[in-house]
């Protein structure tokens, strides 16, 4: 029973056993620590500025609008560059951006304009750093540790966004908003370090084919693929209707559950908590059976969380509630859905396919918008309820009448 039980907590952080993979697991945790504070500092930035939901949510989808234009080309470059220093390239230059920002708000210059060119920026530069991000945590371990690398991947950005907001709220409250968006900026150099001590596994070069042909052969592989092409599809859905409201929280906890900088942070934590406690879970499935069902229970769960809590008036309950809809959804759904993409996709495909499965982050930006404009007219606990009422509808759908995924049992 000790051995079995000791076994069972090592199979829980196997991919740890792999040097560059550690490099790799601390980097993604001091990154996760700044994009925890990113929305945070400037939603509150925003609101400043112009007091309207509806800016936070036109600045959200602004930066979904460019993930999505960059997102295809990311995969591309995913799969010829070395994807290790083009992390680097990336994560710098996000800092730049932010510290810019930062400063602006510091001189009292910033306006809402600067704000919307940042925002754009950031999401093209995360747009063409996640295919490559989730490819390179496939590089490092083998395939019996794959599900759980991306599953450790994910709990250890939780862990990040979980303290992220709390030390960002507080900053907001007690030296301003700029230091907030300054600590996020200065995060990002930190991981680089990080990044800087893996050591490139082989490097996936095409010398014979151009990046258009490349890309066009993305596309037709998830076309021509049912399993990819279903993946990408709830991915999507899932992001649009599920998880939009991540991405205007600040307007949610300020009108709705009228919560100050450090209630928000501490709101925000837990659902970085609850995130967390789902990607061990998901780390613990090893490489068992059973997927497919493992992914729907978790998008059935995250919606009817998301229900009870839009209407929920109380802090703590909403914590609770935030906590279970972080659990199901980026600490389950995602690295679940991910894991049956990388386990069924060549490693040559893998920055392409995953640029498709960002469609599910690229989403959470577009739904943004569209939330707060219902939030506008009915209130946020309608316009939260009508986008996990119609994400659940299409996982049902899916499930009773698309034998494929059913078929994603068997992987």
């Amino acid at each position: 029973m000790a051995a079995a039980a000791v076994a069972g907590r090592l199979s829980t952080f196997s991919a740890l056993r792999h040097r560059d993979f550690r490099w790799f697991f601390l980097n993604i945790g001091v990154q996760s620590f700044g994009q925890g504070i990113q929305f945070l500092g400037i939603g509150w930035l925003i609101f400043d500025l112009t007091g309207e939901k509806t800016s936070l949510g036109l600045a959200v989808s602004i930066f979904g609008v460019s993930n999505f234009i960059f997102t295809f080309a990311g995969g591309v470059m995913a799969d010829r560059v070395n994807r290790k220093l083009f992390l680097i390239f990336c994560v710098l230059s996000n800092s730049a951006v932010t510290l810019a920002l930062a400063f602006l708000a510091l001189a009292g210059l910033a306006e809402i304009w600067h704000v919307y060119v940042v925002v754009f920026i950031m999401g093209g530069l995360s747009a063409v750093q996640m295919p490559a991000r989730f490819a390179l945590a496939a590089d490092l371990v083998p395939r019996e540790d794959m599900m759980n690398a991306i599953a450790l991947h994910t709990s250890i950005g939780q862990i990040g966004n979980m303290v992220g907001p709390l030390v960002g709220g507080w900053a907001i409250d007690h030296i301003g908003t700029w230091a907030a968006i300054m600590i996020n900026g200065v995060s990002y150099v930190v991981a680089i370090f990080f990044l800087f001590m893996v050591v490139s596994p082989p490097v996936v070069t095409r010398r014979n084919s151009s990046p258009l042909s490349d890309l066009v052969g993305g596309f037709s592989h998830a076309i021509r693929t049912p399993m990819a092409a279903v993946l990408i599809l709830m991915s999507a859905s899932f992001g649009f209707f599920g998880m939009a409201y991540m991405q205007v929280v600040v307007g949610f906890t300020q009108e709705f559950l009228k919560l100050n900088g450090t209630q928000t942070g501490i709101f925000m934590m837990a659902r970085g908590g609850g995130a967390f406690i789902g990607s061990m879970v998901v780390a613990s499935w090893g490489d068992r059976k059973r997927k497919g069902l493992l992914m729907y229970l978790e998008v059935t769960l995250c919606c009817v969380g998301l229900i009870v809590m839009a209407w929920t008036p109380w802090f703590w309950a909403g914590c609770i509630l935030v906590a279970m809809v972080g659990s199901t959804s980026i600490g389950g759904f995602w690295p679940v859905s991910s894991s049956l993409m990388q386990l069924t996709t060549a490693p040559e495909m893998r920055g392409r396919m995953m640029a498709m499965m960002q469609m599910a982050p690229v989403f959470h930006f577009l739904g943004a918008w569209p939330l707060t404009w219902l939030a506008q007219l009915y209130g946020w606990s309608l316009a939260i309820t009508s986008g996990a009422a119609v994400l659940l509808v299409i996982s049902v759908a899916g499930w009773f009448y698309r034998p494929m995924v059913r078929r994603m049992d068997e992987i």
